[in-house]
């Protein structure tokens, strides 16, 4: 499933291949279950002549704010295995995509997803969206003191607690293992029961596997 990194990435990936300043001319659904709010007969009408204005991302959902009237903002969720790719229009697409949105330029936001699991809402503001969710791993506001508020009196297993979106955003199984064996803390232990030094040390790990992560996918992109 896509995590925090490869979230970031799609989202750095869309804004080097030029998306935000294009508009989008059509819009085909495939799959009507993965919209989400309003209908998908009302989504693809409400996008069709709106121009993309910037790629943002919270936590694991990207934000697509619009141009003109209407609700503003277009969300995606890629759920387990969605990736979003910007085409020619005269290039085949994946067999497992399943939405298609032409632009003005030639070319295709095209979304893949082949367990369908992926989610659009287009909506007035990302909050109707959003659940509750920590501060950005990399944001001022996620501090030890605040991670270790998040544990206080829970005896639930801390591996439990990483991927609760509320206490960190983004964090999925892989980089809650990773960051969990880096810090030398065992996935099982009761959240609470950890000192403040572990807290500190978890906080970190998490900091440094997100960032290695992000590295990779840099790296991936700057040879491309």
């Amino acid at each position: 499933m896509p995590e925090l990194p490869e979230v970031e990435n799609t989202r750095r990936n869309l804004v080097r291949a030029g998306l935000p300043g294009c508009t989008i001319t059509n819009v085909n659904i495939t799959w009507a279950n993965t919209v989400k709010k309003p209908s998908a007969a009302k989504l693809a009408e409400g996008l069709k002549g709106r121009t993309i204005q910037d790629v943002q991302r919270r936590g694991k959902y990207l934000i697509l704010p619009l141009s003109g009237g209407g609700p503003a903002t277009f969300m995606i969720h890629l759920g387990m295995t969605g990736r979003l790719r910007v085409q020619p229009l005269s290039e085949d697409p994946d067999p497992m995509t399943r939405h298609f949105f032409p632009l003005d330029d030639g070319r295709e936001l095209r979304f893949v997803d082949g367990r369908k699991f992926g989610k659009l809402w287009l909506v007035d503001s990302p909050s109707e969206v959003l659940p509750t969710m920590s501060p950005e791993p990399f944001d001022d506001g996620f501090t030890v003191e605040t991670l270790a508020e998040s544990f206080a009196g829970r005896k639930a297993p801390v591996k439990a607690l990483l991927l609760e979106q509320s206490i960190v955003c983004g964090l999925g199984n892989l980089y809650a293992d990773e960051s969990l064996f880096l810090a030398g803390v065992h996935p099982e232990r009761p959240a609470s029961g950890l000192s403040i030094d572990e807290v500190a040390r978890l906080r970190q790990a998490i900091i440094e596997s997100l960032a290695a992560a992000y590295g990779v996918y840099d790296r991936a992109r700057d040879q491309h």
